[in-house]
């Protein structure tokens, strides 16, 4: 088609049916990227686990949020969060917030005082995915094993996920 009329000026009518053409494929296409943006957060959003890290359990929070945990073996939890926090660098770049420790030196004071059933202390990862209207993320809680739940000598790995249904 061209844009020049049989008189061999340029057609206004035909510029603008161009024009039409263009606006609505534009228009098309962003209502198609709204609602695969939309879909993608509809899932947890997974993190890649720490290599070695087997799942221990999962379990049902509700019908937009679970818990999935791991234990690994032979590591300390500090090389863990230090992971995390290299993925949370990875996939947010220069904006990522930090991996906090709680508390942020030391133990808390009810495992000092003698109370073993409670973890010494943790970390904590969280990565936000949401966007306009729509939320998902995933708090990655990294805390040493404790006898009381037969993780000793591990580290434990809880990723609680949340998403928009």
């Amino acid at each position: 088609m061209s844009i020049l009329g049989r008189d061999g000026n340029i057609s206004v009518i035909r510029i603008g049916t161009i024009a039409v053409i263009i606006g609505i494929l534009v228009i098309l296409g962003g209502v198609a990227f709204f609602f695969i943006d939309r879909a993608s957060h509809q899932r947890p959003y997974e993190i890649e686990p720490y290599p070695g890290a087997a799942v221990w359990y999962t379990k049902s929070l509700a019908s937009n949020a679970r818990q999935v945990v791991y234990r690994v073996q032979g590591v300390s939890v500090d090389d863990v969060a230090a992971y995390y926090q290299q993925k949370l660098e990875q996939i947010e770049g220069g904006n990522a917030d930090p991996c906090l420790r709680f508390p942020s030196t030391g133990n808390y004071p009810s495992y000092d005082k003698g109370d073993k059933s409670g973890v010494p202390y943790r970390y904590s990862c969280m990565f936000d995915r949401s966007s306009f209207q729509i939320s998902q993320s995933t708090r990655v809680n990294i805390e040493p094993g404790i006898e009381a739940n037969n993780s000793v000598g591990m580290v434990v790995i809880e990723n609680e996920q949340h998403w928009q249904r």
